[in-house]
């Protein structure tokens, strides 16, 4: 049995079942423990000086104390490791607990980190950089995601965020690390995360996704050697490098074009992640400093700069890119001209990423997106609905009903269709009054409802489409892309009758528009306000409903033992009660502050507020406690009906 090193195992014991099913789906089981009678009384043994060092940390003497905790953590981990102990042996997990305890109360006493945490730098960064990197890199960029520096992590992709903190059973990198089907898990094609790694992995989440590096935005290669796993030592220094500043009367921009190759072409095998021959065309400083055979560029020098000579002298037979097809005519004759004039800089910042000075795929298409017209806007969407629904279903027979406000396509009968269009059209327009939405359409070029007439269609759509299985009780979804290259949600014809997942399909259809509108890039609300505000507007369309009717008793549950200021953290409630929660929460303060104050408020927080902040300026004098308080004290009286 293989074991995390030092005292990760038992601070990581509590994940839950779903995921260690997943981690048995992948890794394997493992073989059966079988610790002796000996090595538990070791154990025993070690807890009870474990024990002694209380007198220690009680004096304060806490470097004795800090030793002695170290030294007694690796013997129990030697032991639980030699003896092969179950995961789930409650006698070694309390031990490894109780010294751990001791560790965190010795390190607040010498003002160090919490040691028994998961190290961003040392521990998740070598995985994300070694088993996502090549996908979604800054050259890269699949799926718009860019895992290159924890802010590319926080940020997410096309899909949405992959982080929800303290939640890893909701987060979507969890989801994706961890599917069965070996076609859609990632990495794709490639090796699977092991045990291990998983472990690690939930574990940081569910610690809260804390990130311990000087700067969110360096490369995981940079803050890997800032804070390094091996012992600390800092990486040498780089050597200087001269950069020549272009005057404006060089005839080849370094910029315009050079960049635009070395970032598309190159830098698979030179670039962040990756960096062949101690080469990297990361920044431009990184191109002119050159790599383990020396400096590539020498100024005014041609037969001195290896670069030259390796993409081929007068463009025959070019050395590099290995394995790619040759570069332009025109590249070679630009970077000939370029070194002969001085090889000079003609950007703002030679320490800047090289991708930063070219446009991203996804820039380029935002770019190409933002210059069509409405009607040509109008086109995209109904031929980018053609296309995928067509991916889903190639053999079904499509329809769809097109308003002013949606696109609403699938396999269901076309008097179904054109039902759920009334129904989205007047539920754009309670969007409208209670967001001060002005723009028309409230999606560029509309949005796209896809109306799958049966589970299986819609199960296949996730399948298809996002490349994830999903739960039984999850009925629609949607996705609204940055520069509205995608905005569409999906819904599962439920039938007209409530049940217990869901409120049937019109409150269904109802529910994912107002999430379409808020789940949009940019707005980063918290997980409550989303599906509360769903669902709170959604029923104001739908007349008496058993499923609305159980939100109330449901969210009374969930709050049982929650401090009123804990109510509004985003993750504090899990999938089954964040719904619940927030359609209570976002009711109370509609029918306490009205329509406006809400509207208000959700500006407050799509303009970056944060929800303290958001509640003192809207609610005056209230803050968190008091509404909060307030809040539950409603449903104490009977709550909303």
């Amino acid at each position: 049995m293989t074991f995390p090193r030092r005292d990760s195992f038992f601070r990581i014991i509590p994940v839950c079942l779903a995921a260690l099913l997943a981690v048995t789906l992948i890794a394997g089981t493992s073989a059966e423990a079988a610790p002796t009678p000996e090595q538990r009384k070791e154990l025993a043994e070690i807890s009870k000086e474990a024990s002694a060092v209380g007198t220690l940390i009680r004096k304060k003497q806490w470097e004795e104390a800090e030793a002695k905790l170290e030294e007694l953590l690796e013997q129990a981990e030697k032991i639980i490791k030699d003896g092969e102990f179950p995961e789930n042996d409650r006698a070694a997990a309390a031990v490894v607990r109780a010294i751990n305890l001791k560790r965190q109360a010795v390190a607040k006493g010498l003002g160090k980190p919490d040691p028994t945490l998961i190290s961003f730098s040392k521990e998740i960064a070598p995985i994300l950089d070694g088993k996502c990197g090549r996908c979604h890199s800054a050259d890269m960029r699949r799926g718009q995601l860019n895992l290159s520096s924890f802010a590319g992590l926080q940020q997410g992709g096309q899909s949405g965020a992959l982080l929800i903190p303290k939640s890893p059973q909701r987060s979507l990198l969890m989801r994706c690390v961890t599917l069965p089907d070996p076609q859609a898990r990632m990495p794709r094609g490639g090796e699977p995360l092991s045990n291990d790694e998983l472990k690690k992995l939930y574990a940081w989440i569910e610690q809260g996704a804390l990130f311990d590096g000087s700067d969110p935005t360096l490369l995981m290669s940079e803050l890997m050697k800032e804070v390094d796993g091996k012992g600390g030592d800092k990486p040498m220094p780089k050597p200087p490098v001269e950069i020549a500043k272009a005057t404006g009367n060089e005839t080849v921009s370094f910029v315009r074009d050079l960049a635009p190759t070395f970032v598309n072409i190159c830098t698979g095998c030179h670039g962040p992640n990756r960096q062949n021959s101690g080469f990297s065309l990361a920044t431009f400083e990184d191109l002119m400093r050159g790599g383990d055979s020396g400096r590539v560029i020498i100024a005014g020098n041609l037969d001195g700069s290896r670069l030259w000579q390796l993409v081929g002298v007068d463009g025959v037979t070019p050395r590099m890119p290995q394995g790619q097809a040759r570069i332009t005519r025109k590249f070679h004759g630009d970077l000939r001209k370029w070194i002969e004039e001085g090889a000079k800089f003609d950007g703002n910042d030679a320490k800047a990423p090289l991708r930063s000075l070219v446009p991203s795929e996804a820039e380029m298409a935002a770019e190409k997106l933002a210059s069509l017209t409405d009607e040509q806007f109008r086109e995209h969407r109904q031929t980018r609905t053609e296309e995928q629904f067509k991916r889903v279903a190639p053999r079904a027979r499509a329809r769809f009903v097109a308003t002013n406000e949606f696109l609403v396509y699938g396999d269901a009968s076309e008097e179904r269709l054109k039902q759920v269009s009334e129904w989205a059209e007047l539920h754009a327009g309670r969007l409208r009054e209670t967001f001060g939405i002005n723009q028309k359409p409230i999606w560029r070029g509309r949005l796209a409802l896809f109306v799958m007439s049966d589970r299986y269609g819609y199960t296949e759509f996730n399948q298809v489409i996002h490349q994830r299985v999903i739960g039984k009780e999850v009925h629609s979804h949607s996705q609204v892309t940055t520069a509205f290259e995608d905005a569409f949600a999906v819904v599962e014809d439920v039938g007209d009758e409530p049940a217990d997942s869901h409120g049937g399909l019109q409150l269904t259809v109802q529910d994912v528009i107002t999430e379409a509108w808020l789940r949009q890039p940019g707005n980063n609300l918290p997980e409550w306000l989303i599906r509360g505000a769903s669902l709170t507007l959604a029923a104001q369309g739908v007349q008496e409903n058993s499923f609305v009717n159980e939100l109330t008793p449901r969210a009374i549950g969930a709050l049982e033992g929650v401090a009123p200021g804990e109510i509004f953290d985003n993750g504090r409630f899990g999938p089954g009660d964040v719904g619940p929660v927030g359609y209570t929460l976002v009711s109370f303060m509609l029918k306490n502050g009205g329509t406006q104050k809400f509207g208000r408020f959700v500006g407050q927080l799509r303009g970056g507020s944060a929800v303290a902040a958001a509640v003192r300026a809207v609610y005056p004098p209230a803050d968190l406690n008091a509404l909060g308080a307030a809040y539950l004290q409603s449903l104490a009286g009977g709550g909303r009906k």
